[in-house]
């Protein structure tokens, strides 16, 4: 019977860390391709609904853009949607008083929603984004498959 040996070193608390950096990181980006997808699905009269788009998260957060990028170019100043009140949230949104009409529709306007549809668009993109942000925050706990190959071989042949 062979005996092995091996010398592991334990970083769980700071993988934790390391994880959640990957979720928050992740989780803005997926934001920023939300509004970046309503912004250019929304109707665009006159521009303001578009510019209104932005993304908060707790520490960070995107500013109303000129009407006039969109648009007709209204003047008129445009506030942010408010942060979440917790880590684990992205909000994308508008506080463009008319933005629910125009997303769902009145009984005297049909619906043209650009928030929906914009976040189905980016549901595709979440794993290549947290696969991005896992092999940044975490390279220095990641093998290669090579590498993982080799293991499992060596562990098998020890047997």
């Amino acid at each position: 019977m062979m005996q092995v040996f091996t010398e592991t070193k334990w970083d769980g608390p700071q993988v934790k860390i390391q994880a959640k950096k990957v979720l928050n990181v992740s989780m803005f980006e997926l934001g920023l391709i939300v509004e970046g997808h309503a912004k250019v699905l929304s109707p665009k009269k006159t521009g303001r609904l578009a510019a209104s788009i932005t993304t908060q998260a707790q520490g960070q957060g995107t500013k109303p853009e000129s009407a006039s990028k969109y648009g007709t170019g209204s003047t008129e100043t445009i506030s942010i949607i408010n942060k979440p009140n917790s880590k684990n949230q992205v909000l994308v949104g508008t506080n463009v008083e008319y933005a629910p009409f125009m997303e769902f529709g009145t009984i005297f306007t049909d619906a043209q929603p650009f928030l929906r549809p914009a976040l189905d668009l980016a549901k595709g993109k979440k794993l290549t984004v947290v696969e991005k942000n896992g092999k940044k925050y975490l390279k220095n706990y990641l093998i290669s498959k090579a590498e993982y190959d080799a293991r499992v071989t060596e562990y098998r042949s020890n047997k």
